[in-house]
Order: C-alpha cells, then sequence, then structure tokens
C-alpha cells in the first residue's frame, strides 16, 4: 500500500469514526426516552415493533446494504422499514384497538403528518442503535482476524526460516566431515558424534518456542568442536561464557548464525588473534559478541542465508527486546547482539 492509499484509508477511517460517534450520541439521547415500561396494550405492542425493526436491520438491511457500502440503498431501505413500521403501529394501534378494547393510542383527530414525524422520531433510533452494535461488533471481529492472521503470518515465516536454516548448517557441516573421512582422519567419528549431538538439539529441541539458555550455549560448545575436528592443522577459538545461567530461556538457534559466519570468513590459525566468542549472562539480559580476523583470501562466493535469516528472525521474536551492532574494520569483523530474554 503506497503513502496515497494509506492516507485515504486513514480519512476513510476517521469518516466512519466520527459518523458512529454522532449516531451513538443520538442514539442515546433518544435512547433515554424511547424505554416504554408500561404494560399496557400500546406499550407492549411499541416494544414488539421496535424490537422488529431493530431486527429488520440488524439482520437484514446492514448484512445486505451497509456492509456492501451501498449506503444510499441503506438509507432508503431503512427509512421503507421505519414507515412500514409506522404504518403497521397506525393499523394496531388507531385502526384496530378502538374496534377491539374501544381506544386509540393518539388523541383524536392527531393528524397524519405529526403520527409520522412522532413515530419517525422515535422509531429511527433503533435503526441507527442496531447498526451501531453491528459495526462495534464487525470491528472487534476485524481486530482478532488481523490479530490470528498476523499470528499465523509469523509462525509461517518462522518456519519457513527456521526450514532454511538446518539445511544451511547440515550443508556445511557434512562438508566438513566429507574432508575428514577423505583424508581418514581419526577426528571423523568424533566429528560423526558432535554431529549427531547437533543435529538432535536442531531437530527435536529446536521444535520449540524456548529452550533452557544452557542448552543452548551446550549446542554452540558441540558447534564449536565439530569446527575444530574439521581442521588438519590447528584452529584458535575461545568460547567464554560469563555470568549465571539459572531458569533463562531463549529462543533455540538464534546464535548459531553469527559463530557459523566466524568459522566462514574469519582467520582461524592465528594463535595471537584468535575467533573470539563471549557470551555474557546478566539477569535476563544476554551480550554475545563475536570477533574474528578477517580473511581476505577466503571469500565465500556462494553468499549465505544465514545471517539474514536471523536478522529476520530477530525482528518477529525479539521486537523491541534486541539490539544488533556489525562493524568491519580493515582487520576485524565484529558482530555484537544484546536480547532481553
Amino acid at each position: 500500500m503506497n503513502a496515497q492509499q494509506t492516507l485515504k484509508k486513514q480519512r476513510r477511517d476517521r469518516t466512519i469514526r466520527g459518523v458512529v460517534i454522532i449516531l451513538l450520541l443520538f442514539t442515546g439521547i433518544q435512547m433515554r426516552y424511547s424505554f416504554d415500561t408500561s404494560l399496557n396494550p400500546f406499550g407492549i405492542t411499541f416494544i414488539f415493533l421496535k424490537v422488529l425493526l431493530f431486527s429488520a436491520n440488524y439482520f437484514w438491511l446492514y448484512p445486505k446494504f451497509f456492509r456492501s457500502r451501498r449506503y444510499g440503498k441503506w438509507i432508503i431501505a431503512a427509512l421503507l422499514a421505519v414507515l412500514a413500521t409506522t404504518i403497521l403501529r397506525y393499523s394496531l394501534e388507531e385502526m384496530l384497538a378502538p374496534v377491539v378494547i374501544g381506544k386509540s393510542n393518539y388523541y383524536p383527530g392527531t393528524s397524519k403528518l405529526y403520527y409520522l414525524i412522532d413515530n419517525f422520531f422515535w422509531l429511527s433510533p433503533w435503526i441507527l442503535l442496531s447498526t451501531v452494535i453491528r459495526l462495534i461488533e464487525e470491528w472487534i471481529k476485524m481486530g482478532r482476524d488481523r490479530q490470528v492472521l498476523e499470528q499465523q503470518r509469523t509462525e509461517a515465516e518462522l518456519a519457513l526460516l527456521k526450514s532454511q536454516l538446518n539445511p544451511h548448517f547440515l550443508f556445511n557441516t557434512l562438508n566438513s566431515i566429507y574432508s575428514l573421512a577423505y583424508q581418514k582422519s581419526e577426528k571423523a567419528p568424533d566429528a560423526i558424534l558432535k554431529l549427531s549431538e547437533v543435529m538432535r538439539y536442531m531437530l527435536y529441541d529446536s521444535e520449540d518456542q524456548l529452550v533452557p539458555l544452557e542448552k543452548e550455549l551446550q549446542y554452540l560448545h558441540s558447534f564449536v568442536d565439530l569446527q575444530k575436528a574439521r581442521f588438519k592443522e590447528n584452529i584458535y577459538v575461545d568460547l567464554l561464557v560469563e555470568g549465571t545461567i539459572t531458569t533463562q530461556q531463549i529462543t533455540p538457534v538464534i546464535l548459531i548464525a553469527f559463530v557459523e559466519n566466524a568459522f566462514k570468513h574469519g582467520v582461524l590459525n592465528d594463535p595471537t588473534d584468535p575467533v573470539l566468542i563471549q557470551v555474557t549472562i546478566n539477569g535476563c539480559h544476554l551480550q554475545l559478541m563475536v570477533q574474528n580476523k578477517v580473511n581476505d583470501l577466503k571469500k565465500d562466493q556462494t553468499g549465505g542465508i544465514g545471517l539474514p535469516n536471523i536478522y529476520r528472525r530477530l525482528e518477529l521474536l525479539y521486537p523491541g527486546r534486541h539490539r544488533l551492532e556489525i562493524r568491519n574494520t580493515d582487520t576485524h569483523y565484529i558482530c555484537e547482539l544484546s536480547l532481553e530474554l
């Protein structure tokens, strides 16, 4: 929706709200005097006719005309409904009642014009009241429907993002294990065991909306160990966890993309400048800092879906509760993520 369409929609919504407020005020004023609690025949007749008019608009005129924005036809239909109700009331109270009970409701000599105007004044609020009630009901229903649709859209998008993330990780890890197997490395069995632990977490625990923070951090440890087993030469990675882990929970597989990115693009074999992965927990506040030396010779031409995926998941799952800062210097790539768990 462009800016002009948004502006038109806002103006239309304001107009509708204004009309509804006017209807409510007018209806409230009229309703104060419109209830006839007497049990005389004319009071009972009038109550029946008001309920009949209310129901006619609520169940038929509003759905048929007002909801489909045929306001002109709705006004004409509503006026005809009030006129028909007035004629019915006149037939019952001014023509039938004198024959049956010997008296009429209005004073003798009341003109037809006065009768028509008076009944329009007392009957029309019931058309307006049923219209206002239907509007309120539909606004509430639309709000609920929007919430349900938004939740369904969010859940579907998260499921898609997670389905993208798992094959992405598996593809990279299987490449590593293939390399070990090809080299007939003794690290291959341990790497397969680590992979099974990681996949168990991703396939089962990650189905939950939240997991214990301890499990997510153990997943990071297993991932780092798996990557260490991949390389024939020594690699230097420091994974540090500071703070107390108690009952904190976190969205599963939310931290891995930043760590994986360091392994994909960083210098891993420099003992003087190791990859640094630091997790600091302070109550419900978590801070992740990943720093790696940039390897200009190690460019991934295929690109990746890991980080863009995580950006979107953070927006959906931690709106207003996360801060992500990524800095590129001539020598280092630094990522800092803050989460309110």
